[in-house]
């Protein structure tokens, strides 16, 4: 026994009893909030509002943020993350929330979802970007989380190519940071003879292999998950991922941080059957199709110009139905419920063949994008 054991334990004691009354006020306050958020969300469903409010959610957290004294105990990155808990089990209290992703478990698809969704929610791992898409359309989960663009690889095509095939609505946008990590079976680097990662992770890295393992080959996979099935079972293999391919596959993390670029980020959309309610902070994301006439994408554009709408985004596709034309898609400044929005897209439809609305989001910023850490997020 130590010294003075039993003079540290009646100090402790009381301490310790505080500690308990405190634990148990708390957990009645939470019990309390989960209650009302049960409220509210059986009145958002009578009025049919979305259940997830994105906007909300960020103005608790930044409130609680901004009223957090470090000196008192804690900073505002602990206070946010123990609210962004509370948050995420309050809302699957009002409904349990299902989300489909690009799978398996482990991609940087999944991170992002477990980001915005917390692990309370349940994720619906799917072998497609089709079916991702199509498992939200067909309601057998609220949310679909996709690919949208790469700060070095740029546009994904073919979420492009999905987005102007269905009737979902974009509820929100995440920039996740991408740090690149190299994994196999073992430790010997020598050994290693072929990298399998999705297309994506392989060209986001090219530099770092050129100079760390040339002449070993490429493969590309479907998903860098499937480059880490590769990797458990040939020991010539490596892949490419987030870091917690790792741990879902018994993996050896042979070197991390491999990106080429430290500011890389991925662009995820997140789709759902409702619209996002205007914050004042919005972009609005739409496609078109313009005439196949000579200055017809000048005479398209020319309306949002006149009506001083600002274009963040130009991207174009083929069009999957008509050989050699092209589907424009635009990211406009504002939601679409607002007045100067309302009066520049009026004004593009009359100069387009068709076009369509896909919803609004709250801006995030770059400076504010979520990194995808080495540690496992499970």
């Amino acid at each position: 026994m130590p010294p003075n054991y039993n003079e540290t334990m009646a100090v402790l004691k009381p301490l310790r009893a505080e500690i308990d009354r405190i634990d148990a006020e708390l957990l009645e306050l939470i019990q309390k909030r989960a209650r009302t958020a049960i409220m509210l969300g059986d009145l958002k469903k009578k009025t049919s509002l979305p259940i997830m409010d994105l906007f909300r959610e960020r103005q608790v957290l930044s409130k609680l943020a901004s009223a957090t004294d470090p000196k008192q105990g804690l900073g505002p990155e602990a206070v946010m993350s123990i609210f962004t808990q509370i948050i995420n089990a309050c809302r699957e209290a009002q409904a349990p929330t299902k989300v489909s992703f690009l799978g398996p478990a482990g991609t940087f698809s999944h991170a992002a979802a477990l980001h915005r969704f917390g692990r309370l929610a349940t994720f619906v791992p799917c072998d497609d970007l089709a079916s991702v898409f199509e498992t939200a359309q067909s309601g057998k989960t609220d949310f679909a989380l996709v690919p949208f663009e790469n700060t070095t690889e740029g546009i994904v095509g073919q979420t492009l190519d999905l987005l102007s095939q269905t009737d979902l609505r974009i509820q929100g946008m995440l920039n996740l940071k991408v740090s690149l990590t190299l994994m196999s079976s073992h430790a010997e680097m020598s050994r290693i003879r072929t990298i399998s990662s999705h297309p994506q992770a392989l060209a986001q890295c090219r530099n770092w292999l050129a100079l760390n393992l040339p002449g070993v080959e490429l493969m590309p996979t479907v998903s860098t998950a499937a480059g880490a099935s590769l990797a458990l079972n040939d020991e010539s293999y490596a892949v490419i991922g987030h870091p917690s391919l790792a741990t879902f596959y018994n993996l050896t993390v042979m070197s991390g941080d491999l990106q080429d670029y430290q500011h890389n980020q991925t662009c995820f959309l997140i789709l759902s059957r409702d619209d996002s309610l205007p914050t004042n902070n919005d972009r609005t994301l739409l496609w078109f199709a313009a005439p196949h006439s000579s200055g017809s994408l000048y005479k398209c554009l020319q309306p949002l110009a006149e009506a001083g709408v600002n274009i963040t985004r130009l991207h174009s596709r083929p069009n999957l139905k008509s050989p050699w034309e092209y589907l424009f898609f635009l990211e406009l400044d504002g939601h679409f419920e607002d007045e100067k929005l309302i009066k520049g897209l009026g004004s593009l439809e009359t100069q387009t063949v068709k076009c369509q609305v896909m919803g609004s989001y709250q801006v995030e910023e770059p400076e504010a994008a979520e990194k995808t850490k080495p540690a496992n997020p499970f």
